[in-house]
């Protein structure tokens, strides 16, 4: 892992909110183990990086490459609508449905 790594994984959790202790219970890790990741003394897995990307909510790019850090908010954005898209056309019609269903009840204030 890398120094930009562990820094990024620091940054996306103080983003959420969330204590060492909180994010260590939810990843199902030592304190102590999350502490050496985000000093870079402990490696971590793929499964590891991917399930903190969901846990802090944010792309596993922006913890894993520099490069993807530096572009600008509206690039980033726009990344993530092109990923949201792909997921969104793999998806069945039904599910396409439910989703544009929730979203108007969402709109409409009643969810």
């Amino acid at each position: 892992m890398s120094e930009f790594t562990a820094k990024k994984l620091r940054e996306a959790r103080n983003a959420v909110g969330l204590s060492q202790d909180e994010a260590a219970n939810r990843m199902k890790i030592s304190r102590r183990k999350l502490q050496g990741i985000e000093a870079n003394e402990n490696q971590v897995t793929t499964d590891d990086i991917l399930e903190f990307a969901k846990l802090y909510k944010v792309d596993v790019r922006e913890l894993l490459l520099e490069s993807y850090a530096e572009e600008s908010e509206e690039q980033i954005l726009c990344n993530r609508y092109i990923s949201l898209c792909r997921l969104y056309d793999q998806l069945s019609t039904k599910d396409k449905e439910d989703i544009f269903w929730v979203i108007k009840q969402r709109i409409a204030g009643l969810i």
